[in-house]
């Protein structure tokens, strides 16, 4: 079969009527019912997409009025991308519009034999409430005619190529966001392993929330690599961003077992016995990745991470130090937003491989390192300063290569760290900066003499930090 297109109407879709398509050469009949697959995303639309796409309706029939009706064409809805599995239409994209228009039909009493089914307790929330919407808004609905809405159907019986047109094409409606394609991924890997599997996975999933902020850090640690670096798109790239998730957490990965690669220590004793440590408890961040559950569980262990060490508030217990430094200097920093997020994968990079051990001198350590962009500069730190920096000061991969935390601190003490002199006769922000780490850390300099004095005291005070490395 592999691909055809079809034109039809709303009303035929619906309706699991016979619908001709055509590959270019040869037209067939294609036949089935929508369905939902376990694996796709939540129904999310809200009052907003409604209201837009109800007033694109309605700016429709108004252009239409006094034209003859043979001059009358049908409200386009544009295109959707369907599975063909048996007899189920699986919608692989334009979920949210044609659910959206299930629900106006439900409302119209129409449509009796479309039946699609939602797993997520997300989806049926949102129908729930947009139904309720719908239904106080239900005059405006009078004028939609099934009939007269057309959608064109990009069909396939093949479900890698339906996922190869979805994660290469964006249509209207709620943007994709990576995450939300790696997902659909991911879900149809377990499938093809353990089909009882998918609805428990697919529910971790959710469970997790928002993933883009992890999956930021993730690919920025796995992107900015000595041997191998590759440049991580700009943030107001959205589209380059998208296919670098897709590329890097979908695409590229194999086919194989939920595998966690990590170290052992192993101790040889006196008497020829030896004893195995592992000092790690999860995945390597910059480890190869198997599509299904390994990616799956990858992701939660770094959300987890990321949740324990970068969101905690907490000012008690053995890391209330660390905290303490995270939340009220590092978070409350001006004009570091991009230098906090190389710090950010700094942290889980180096949380990852050696666990809580020292990490609030680690916290500092590599505070000083990278966030010596601040006072380096003479003005603000640009977006694309930060790769540059990781170039010339591979901070992630001393993380990496350490195989104890006193490597890795011999490495950050190592780092020469220079002052601009420039910016300091006025409140700049950089000024700013010096004295919020210098009040913080106790430093004691002259405010006279920052841009001399700094450099040297910061550095001595983080040096003395934690045990004598070996």
């Amino acid at each position: 079969m592999a691909v055809v297109v079809a034109s039809c109407t709303l009303e035929k879709l619906f309706s699991g009527v016979p619908i001709l398509a055509s590959d270019g050469k040869v037209e067939k009949e294609i036949h089935g019912m929508l369905a939902i697959p376990e694996y796709q995303r939540p129904y999310r639309w809200n009052e907003e997409q409604i209201t837009r796409l109800l007033s694109d309706f309605t700016l429709h029939q108004q252009e239409l009025v006094g034209k003859p009706e043979a001059e009358h064409c049908p409200f386009y809805l544009g295109s959707v991308i369907l599975h063909l599995h048996a007899d189920k239409l699986n919608i692989i994209d334009g979920q949210q519009r044609l659910t959206t228009m299930a629900l106006i039909s439900h409302l119209a009493d129409k449509h009796a034999d479309l039946k699609l089914v939602y797993e997520s307790p997300e989806s049926q929330q949102q129908i729930k409430h947009n139904l309720g919407w719908l239904h106080k808004h239900e005059a405006s609905l009078a004028d939609i005619d099934f009939a007269q809405i057309n959608i064109t159907l990009v069909v396939t019986d093949s479900e890698d190529e339906a996922y190869r047109f979805f994660e290469t094409q964006n249509t209207g409606g709620v943007r994709l966001a990576g995450p939300d394609i790696i997902k659909a991924h991911h879900l149809r890997a377990v499938d093809e392993k353990d089909k009882s599997a998918v609805n428990t996975f697919a529910t971790r999933w959710e469970a997790l929330g928002d993933l883009n902020p992890v999956v930021d850090i993730l690919l920025r640690g796995r992107y900015w690599q000595y041997l191998n670096f590759r440049d991580y798109p700009l943030h107001n790239q959205t589209q380059q961003v998208r296919n670098s998730i897709v590329t890097e957490l979908a695409e590229q990965t194999g086919k194989g077992e939920d595998i966690a690669f990590g170290r052992i220590a192993r101790t040889y004793m006196p008497n020829g016995g030896e004893s195995l440590a592992q000092p790690q408890v999860g995945y390597e961040l910059r480890q190869p990745l198997n599509s299904g559950a390994n990616t799956i569980h990858y992701l939660q262990y770094f959300e987890q991470l990321r949740q324990t060490y970068l969101l905690n508030n907490t000012t008690q217990g053995e890391l209330a130090g660390f905290y303490e430094f995270y939340q009220k200097l590092v978070c409350k920093l001006d004009g570091c937003g991009y230098l906090k997020q190389l710090y950010d994968a700094c942290l889980l990079l180096y949380i990852s491989q050696h666990g809580q051990q020292s990490l609030e001198v680690a916290a500092k350590k590599l505070f000083r390192v990278v966030y010596s962009r601040r006072v380096e500069n003479q003005k603000a730190v640009k977006e694309k300063s930060v790769p540059a920096f990781v170039k010339e000061t591979p901070v992630l991969d001393w993380i990496a290569m350490s195989y104890t935390p006193e490597q890795c601190f011999a490495q950050l003490d190592g780092f020469k760290l220079s002052v601009d002199k420039s910016g300091f006769d006025k409140n700049s922000v950089k000024k700013r900066f010096v004295e919020k780490v210098s009040q913080y850390f106790g430093l004691d300099i002259d405010k006279q003499d920052y841009a001399n004095q700094f450099g040297p005291a910061f550095s001595q005070h983080t040096s003395a930090l934690g045990a004598k490395h070996g």
